[in-house]
């Protein structure tokens, strides 16, 4: 009796990213054991860099890492809006955002951040190498099943394990991602930030995005529309890249001609139409695995952030695991699936292709004022918990 009594206070988390690691995080926080099991042989993600917008800063401060995500991070102040020409269209402040909302943005390395999480989670809590077979959950408990073998039986299983999540093909059948229309390549190039317009560029059909790292290095992307499942000629995605963007304002060509061409990540840009449930029994989802967005808001992370935090005080609640998964329900599903359907939406005006189109969309984003789109922004980066 003692055994299944234990397992109500036990958790395994299927993904090692950072939605899982946050998870595990919270959770310890919370006093309740976490296992994070990660199909990957080794946690990195190279390449890749990441904004924190003001409700992941705010989730993260929440769970004691405020000062250490400063630390690793560099703050915002300006990330304005331009044509590919290099017309101005508009400018949010950093520091008109920390005194609205709580917190400036901050720009991180995604494998930094990772290495942070895991530091603080500990290493010895994180199990690699373990790709989900299946699982079978009964009254008190889940049985997870792993390809290497392995199983792990706890109380509660969370899958935190990105687009294709196998957690959530099991609990809902499986379904095709949506495709966006655009496929975006990623870099990390070391840079000189004072040569730098941090923000983004918006062509026909393309855009470009600039944002300034720690340590000298400088996170760009860059998307186009494209065919799904299109790929760069071998060993020409640099040069592919230069012809699309060689053209456009400063500093962008400079920004692709340093970038090491092995370094250059290309994906395709999905997301799913969002769900009306996340749970079954003892299951639920956390992050892409439940709620999967493009990055047109800068939201997929901060969203993964939030939902563990909130799940993590669910769960602190007397009640038991339906209780919490319902309440975890209540308070993310309609929120999240919100900003799904409005990134997917401004990704299709930024895509524009038509030149005409572009220049009215250009034109109506130079003549927004600051404070509409502050207000705009309010319902996403002013979320309290």
């Amino acid at each position: 009796m003692k055994a299944e009594k234990d397992l109500k206070t036990s958790v395994v988390i299927i993904g090692g990213g950072i939605g899982g690691l946050t998870m595990a995080l919270a959770l310890k926080k919370a006093g309740i054991k976490a296992t994070v099991f990660e199909q990957t042989e080794r946690l990195g993600a190279a390449g890749a860099g990441l904004l924190l917008a003001s409700n992941a800063v705010k989730g993260l401060t929440r769970l004691g890492l405020g000062q250490a995500i400063k630390d690793l991070s560099v703050p915002q102040l300006k990330a304005g809006i331009y044509s590919n020409r290099g017309e101005f269209l508009g400018e949010t402040s950093g520091e008109e955002l920390e005194k609205r909302f709580g917190a400036i943005t901050l720009a991180v390395h995604r494998a930094d951040l990772q290495e942070m999480l895991l530091k603080a989670v500990g290493r010895e809590n994180v199990k690699l190498g373990h790709q989900l077979k299946e699982f079978e959950q009964d009254a008190v408990g889940v049985m997870v099943k792993f390809e290497n073998g392995q199983e792990a039986r706890a109380g509660l299983l969370i899958g935190a394990d990105g687009l294709h999540s196998r957690v959530r093909e099991q609990l809902f059948g499986k379904t095709q991602p949506r495709y966006s229309g655009y496929t975006a390549w990623r870099g990390i190039v070391g840079f000189e930030h004072s040569q730098l317009l941090p923000g983004e560029f918006w062509g026909c059909g393309a855009r470009f995005g600039i944002a300034p790292l720690s340590a000298g290095r400088v996170y760009w992307f860059a998307c186009k529309n494209a065919p799904e499942g299109e790929r760069d000629k071998p060993g020409e995605r640099k040069q592919e890249l230069l012809d699309i963007f060689g053209q456009w304002t400063k500093p962008i060509p400079a920004l692709l001609a340093a970038t090491e061409a092995g370094a250059i990540l290309r994906n395709d840009i999905y997301d799913r139409v969002p769900l009306k449930k996340w749970s079954v029994g003892r299951v639920t989802l956390l992050g892409d695995a439940a709620h999967p967005m493009t990055p047109n808001l800068g939201q997929g992370a901060c969203q993964a952030i939030e939902d563990a935090v909130v799940l993590g005080e669910c769960l602190q609640k007397p009640g038991g695991v339906a209780m919490a998964l319902h309440e975890y329900e209540e308070r993310r599903i309609a929120r999240t699936g919100a900003i799904v359907q409005r990134s997917w939406q401004i990704g299709r005006v930024g895509q524009w292709a038509n030149p005409l189109a572009c220049w009215i969309r250009n034109k109506g984003v130079k003549l927004m004022p600051s404070d509409l789109q502050l207000k705009q922004l309010e319902p996403i980066l002013g979320y309290e918990f």
